[in-house]
C-alpha cells in the first residue's frame, strides 16, 4: 500500500508538472489563450514543471527520504506565488491564472496527503 500511494502521488506530480510545462511554453511560444498573461507567469510555470517533472517526481516515486520535503517546498513556493499574485496583482491577474494556482494548489494538497498517508502506513 505505501508504495502504490506513493506511485500515484508521483504520476500526480508529474502530471501537474508536465501541464505546467506545455502550459508556460505554449504561452511564451505567443499562444494567446484568450486572457491577460502577467509577463513572468508563463517563465514561472515552465521553470516549475520542468523542476516537478525531474525532482518531486522522481523523488516521491523512489520514495526517497527528501521527498516529503521537496514536495512541501513545492507546494510553499506555489503558495507563496498565489499569495503575491491575490495580494500584488489584484485586479491585473487573469481569474484564470488564479483558478490554475488554486488547482495546483489542491493537487499538491492531495499528493502530500498520499504521501502522509503512506508514510503512517510504514510507521
Amino acid at each position: 500500500m505505501k508504495t502504490k500511494l506513493n506511485r500515484i502521488a508521483a504520476f500526480l506530480a508529474f502530471a501537474i508538472g508536465a501541464m505546467s510545462v506545455v502550459a508556460g511554453w505554449r504561452a511564451m511560444q505567443g499562444w494567446d489563450p484568450g486572457y491577460s498573461v502577467l509577463g513572468w507567469l508563463p517563465v514561472y510555470n515552465l521553470i516549475m514543471g520542468i523542476l516537478t517533472v525531474i525532482i518531486p517526481a522522481v523523488l516521491i516515486w523512489r520514495e526517497h527520504r527528501f521527498a516529503m520535503p521537496v514536495a512541501i517546498g513545492t507546494i510553499s513556493l506555489h503558495a507563496l506565488v498565489f499569495l503575491v499574485l491575490v495580494t500584488a496583482f489584484r485586479g491585473t491577474v487573469a481569474a484564470e491564472s488564479v483558478s490554475a494556482m488554486l488547482f495546483r494548489l489542491g493537487l499538491w494538497l492531495v499528493i502530500l496527503g498520499l504521501m502522509f498517508f503512506a508514510w503512517r502506513k510504514n510507521t
